[in-house]
């Protein structure tokens, strides 16, 4: 690993602890217009699969738009829905989608069933998502090996004690099928001031995937971040990023004692 990419994945993460929402997303907002039975805001959202593709794309990746949804018949009147609208039910609501990106003309991306709270922001269903990550990853337990008599100059064995590679699970998030892939990366700072990023959780011996020599005794105070990276197919379009990483963090303490020299006749 070389120290450009360190620095990086270091960055990464103080940026996630300082920063808690993605400064992409941050002007997302949605306000109910009840004077023209609408909803108006700004943002990215998530369109149901019902829709174009084109257009839910475009919506889905609108960090600076305006957008606005406008309620096309009243469920609740008889004669007044028809076609597709009808199938929204009592709960739903057919709106129609105007999209307009900065400086640009305002886009019709088409009608379909919402909810009684309109449109959904990918704020929302990320912040959502999010919490599906902490509760599905596995938690972060690390080991050293050896456990005890750590010498200098040998070589310290460490184990996150997690799987690497993607995992995939689907759930129900604001009302909209997704299927979420998460794969880890661990920074390890190993309390010398030495550290390593690695897509590899560690092991046991004979594995020195991660692994760390000190120079001399004494106590260290071992860290390790596992970055749960996100990705998710909301309704069949994406894969879209999650814009923050989700962290685990553990401490290992560690003593390295002095090593003694035996005569051997």
């Amino acid at each position: 690993m070389t120290p450009r990419i360190l620095r990086t994945l270091l960055a990464v993460i103080t940026v996630a602890i300082l920063v808690p929402l993605s400064a992409a997303h941050a002007d997302i907002s949605i306000i109910g217009d009840d004077e023209a039975d609408a909803f108006v805001g700004t943002g990215s959202l998530l369109l149901p699969g019902s829709m174009y593709q084109q257009g839910r794309g475009e919506a889905a990746d609108c960090p600076g738009c305006s957008w606005r949804a406008i309620l096309q018949c009243e469920m609740t009147t008889a004669g007044s829905c028809r076609g597709p609208a009808r199938l929204c039910g009592v709960e739903g609501q057919w709106l129609r989608i105007y999209v307009r990106r900065p400086g640009g003309p305002e886009i019709d991306l088409g009608a379909a069933c919402f909810g009684p709270s309109g449109p959904v922001r990918r704020e929302d269903a990320e912040a959502r998502l999010r919490e599906v990550v902490t509760e599905v990853v596995p938690a972060l337990r690390p080991v050293h090996q050896p456990a005890e008599g750590v010498l200098p100059h040998l070589p310290v064995i460490f184990d996150a004690r997690q799987p690497a590679g993607t995992s995939t699970s689907g759930h129900l998030i604001v009302g909209l099928p997704v299927t979420l892939s998460v794969k880890p990366r661990w920074v390890w700072k190993f309390g010398d001031g030495g550290s390593v990023v690695s897509d590899v959780p560690g092991g046991r011996w004979p594995d020195r995937s991660v692994s760390h020599s000190y120079s001399r005794a004494g106590a260290h105070d071992v860290r390790v971040w596992t970055v749960w990276s996100a990705t998710y197919v909301v309704d069949g379009l994406g894969p879209l990023v999650v814009a923050e990483p989700v962290l685990q963090e553990a401490r290992l303490p560690l003593r390295v004692g002095e090593g003694r020299a035996v005569l051997v006749r």
